[in-house]
């Protein structure tokens, strides 16, 4: 549910310009439950064959043009303001 409500946090300025909220509503299920499949997967990757076969079809689909991910510049920033004059550079 946490990564879930960040994945949701960061499309709300698309919600917001492209989705009305029925369409955000029927949205929010189809992405906890793709994250919910895909951690439980990934946990259960080394005991079941089924797991190390759903996980390798989808790593098989990222196709080679995405780019790697980058820290949501909202959390970048908490780190920076809380850290800031302590010298702390932990994040």
């Amino acid at each position: 549910m946490y990564i879930a409500m960040v994945v949701r946090n960061a499309l709300e300025d698309f919600h917001v310009a492209h989705l009305n909220d029925d369409q955000m509503k029927e949205l929010n299920p189809i992405i906890r439950n793709a994250i919910a499949t895909a951690l439980h997967a990934d946990e259960h990757f080394a005991v079941s064959a089924v797991a190390q076969a759903y996980v390798g079809f989808a790593v098989h689909l990222i196709p080679d043009y995405w780019e790697e991910p980058v820290l949501l510049q909202d959390f970048v920033e908490v780190v920076r303001l809380l850290n800031k004059g302590t010298g702390n550079a932990e994040s």
